[in-house]
């Protein structure tokens, strides 16, 4: 009997630093990021929880793209690979606006 209580109170605290231990992504930029190489409604991609920090490069010809950042971090375009070179457009979350091949969210 005592044992149970024993191992009810130490429970929480258990479950607690379980929880703790799990690996968790503090650097997703959580939400969705859409392109499109056509304009408003059309959708040539998406990205979903994109991982802050990194450079993606978006599919299509002819940026810059019209893009939705349904993310919860900013999204900054760039012209270069490996998103070198100065930041050509910045769209924050929630919003709507153009973006070059490369983006980066952070």
């Amino acid at each position: 009997m005592i044992g149970a209580k024993v191992a009810r109170a130490a429970g929480p605290g258990l479950l607690a630093a379980a929880l703790l231990a799990l690996p968790v992504s503090a650097h997703a930029a959580d939400g969705d990021f859409y392109w499109s190489t056509s304009g408003l409604g059309a959708q040539d991609g998406v990205l979903s929880s994109p991982e802050s920090g990194r450079c993606y490069s978006l599919r299509g010809d002819s940026p810059p793209f019209y893009a939705s950042n349904y993310t919860s971090r900013m999204v900054r375009s760039y012209q270069f690979s490996g998103c070198r070179g100065e930041v050509q457009s910045s769209i924050e979350p929630g919003s709507v606006g153009h973006v070059y091949k490369y983006v980066k969210f952070g």
